[in-house]
């Protein structure tokens, strides 16, 4: 019976543990997706990041594309780091300008890299 409750025990704090760490599919799943308006290049997405956090957003483009990312507020400690089907793109503090080299799915995080609460806002265009 003790052996029982050990094994359970163990488990139960290995599952919050994951969560917390925000490992496994749970957490590929929680990029919100990027929608252009139609007959628009662009979108503005907003959030919320407690210290040392992350939000990361989702969009498709094709390969020759530019993607022109801008975070607000201009004096905020928000990194924005493009992440493709090649690899990681940029780490960015304000803003970037890259060309996508391939047609897929684009990743970008931003992140609070101190013990700042950040409220940002992340202009996306694609020309």
């Amino acid at each position: 019976m003790n052996k029982k409750f050990l094994a359970a025990s163990v488990l139960a704090a290995a599952t919050t543990a994951a969560t917390m760490l925000g490992a496994g599919s749970a957490a590929a799943d929680s990029a919100r997706q990027i929608h252009f308006a139609y007959g628009t290049d662009n979108a503005f997405v907003s959030g919320h990041i407690q210290g040392f956090g992350s939000d990361t957003y989702r969009l498709d483009a094709r390969g020759g594309q530019t993607m022109i990312i801008s975070a607000a507020p201009y004096w905020s400690d928000t990194v924005v780091t493009i992440k493709g089907p090649t690899g990681t793109l940029a780490n960015q503090q304000q803003w970037a300008r890259v060309t996508l080299p391939v047609n897929g799915s684009y990743e970008l995080v931003v992140t609070s890299p101190g013990h700042n609460t950040l409220d940002y806002g992340l202009g996306v265009k694609i020309d």
